[in-house]
């Protein structure tokens, strides 16, 4: 059975290992994915295929279970989670970036993002890192559109879409409203440059979590803040301070961005139980 859980030592063996041979990580490149008809004609799965999650605040969405999605894409040969599931690890590095488990720091942006009644009516957002895609489903259902945007291909097309059309009840909105893509941030980047030219085709939103763990990564979520974000719009970084053995944390992100003179930053909400979580708020400097 797949084990969830951030396996830190395996994340840190697979880096050292890389250090030590001098070895590139081989990237996947971005690309658009489309939900196909018979996703959208689907009327809904079975009761066993889905829990009903009672998140906060009165809010209740129904999941995919995850379980079952790994046993369909092993039963389909999908390497990199027959990998994964191998070394019981969420994460091996440009391989497999853990999407299939809702993180802990997932539910702190979402209930900040109810809770404070960020305005997401009307708004473009970018649920970026969106694993199961509960953040970007909330923002759908508070009148925002939304592009979701995860590492591996298998994760948007067997866990987020069909998250988002279990929740969505309007075929429509999930065409007209939503957007999904896959691959590395840098090369998502690109596409985006080819596909949407105008500033105006930019987020008002950028939302992510969970996703400054790898240092290696972390210049390229900036890019992603300094490219695609309005020059009025904002970002929200929901993550741990520090994750241990991997070397990433919310102080080195924040030292990143001091350095680059581009943003403004702000923790607008932090957690001292068990360990220490926060979510920062990046808005252009004047």
């Amino acid at each position: 059975m797949f084990k969830f859980g951030f396996s830190v030592d395996n994340a840190k063996e697979e880096n050292d290992k890389v250090e030590s041979i001098g070895t590139v990580l081989d990237w996947f490149p971005a690309v658009k994915i489309e939900v196909s008809h018979e996703q959208l004609s689907k009327k809904c799965c079975e009761d066993d295929d889905f829990k009903e999650c009672d998140l906060f605040y009165d809010v209740r969405l129904k999941l995919i279970h995850s379980d079952k999605v790994v046993i369909d894409l092993q039963q389909e040969n999908c390497e990199n989670i027959v990998e994964a599931e191998s070394q019981h690890s969420d994460l091996i590095p440009a391989k497999y970036e853990g999407g299939l488990k809702v993180w802990e720091c997932s539910y702190d942006l979402g209930k900040y993002l109810i809770g404070d009644k960020i305005p997401l009516e009307n708004k473009s957002v970018l649920d970026l890192g969106c694993g199961t895609g509960i953040i970007g489903i909330l923002a759908l259902l508070n009148g925002a559109s939304v592009h979701f945007q995860d590492y591996n291909t298998e994760v948007i097309k067997s866990v987020t879409i069909p998250n988002v059309i279990l929740n969505i009840n309007d075929r429509k909105h999930v065409q007209e409203r939503c957007a999904f893509f896959s691959g590395d941030w840098a090369s998502f980047i690109q596409l985006r440059g080819e596909l949407y030219r105008n500033d105006y085709e930019k987020y008002d939103l950028i939302l992510t979590s969970e996703t400054i763990y790898n240092p290696d990564n972390q210049k390229k979520l900036h890019n992603i803040f300094k490219t695609q974000l309005k020059k009025n719009g904002s970002a929200y970084v929901a993550g741990k301070v520090y994750y241990f053995g991997v070397g990433g944390g919310m102080r080195q992100f924040e030292d990143l961005v001091e350095k680059e003179k581009i943003f403004e930053t702000k923790t607008v909400w932090n957690s001292d139980e068990g360990v220490q979580r926060e979510i920062l708020k990046l808005t252009f400097r004047t």
